[in-house]
């Protein structure tokens, strides 16, 4: 996959930005309560979401990815966004340090022990009661065939090691399968497209 990352960083927001962007306001939307706290976008790809938190004045705002590739475009701001190279799953952050982690279309392209790592590595870097808001595709009986289709479409193009971890994912059953229950409790679960995509709010549970 980290082959692929300059090509498809170069086509991402050019084909994606119009599909994407409800989703990127209703995120937005949803975050506007924590307008001032300290907020990182964890695998931010082009930084489309944090660019546009940026512009509708929230602060204190950092954004990493393991791609060169897509972070040269996340830097193509003129804001003061905080913009780190690291891998996701491990990252060199203090523990309890953000407010609220975004994790935006990551998961599902991860295998599972990544996507395992993923959830883990946030869980750690979140404050006391802080949240977690996760974007990412969901089907069930909510989901609308044409969704599935477009989605499986979409993942189908993407081809590759993408699409198999995304067909695991499915059948896994998806984010739920990933969270723990005695780390993370559901807060706020809202669905878009088709009922394809589901923006989620998770509330840190402290282990002691």
């Amino acid at each position: 996959m980290k082959s692929n990352y300059g090509f498809i960083a170069k086509i991402y927001d050019p084909i994606f930005y119009l599909a994407l962007k409800p989703i990127r306001i209703a995120v937005m939307n949803e975050l506007l309560k924590y307008k001032e706290k300290i907020i990182l976008d964890l695998c931010c790809g082009t930084g489309d979401q944090i660019k546009l938190l940026s512009k509708h004045g929230f602060k204190n705002l950092s954004c990493l990815d393991i791609s060169d590739a897509m972070l040269e475009i996340a830097k193509r701001s003129d804001s003061f966004i905080k913009i780190y190279k690291e891998d996701a799953t491990k990252t060199s952050f203090d523990n309890a340090l953000f407010d609220v982690v975004i994790i935006s279309f990551a998961i599902h392209e991860k295998d599972r022990n990544a996507q395992q790592a993923l959830i883990d590595e946030a869980y750690r870097i979140i404050k006391k009661d802080g949240f977690m808001l996760v974007v990412d595709y969901a089907f069930d009986n909510k989901t609308t065939k044409f969704g599935q289709i477009l989605i499986r479409l979409i993942e189908k193009i993407a081809g590759g090691e993408h699409d198999r971890n995304f067909k695991n994912y499915i059948q896994n059953k998806g984010l739920s399968s990933l969270i723990k229950k005695d780390k993370f409790k559901l807060v706020k679960c809202n669905r878009m497209s088709f009922g394809a995509v589901t923006i989620s709010i998770y509330q840190k549970i402290l282990l002691f």
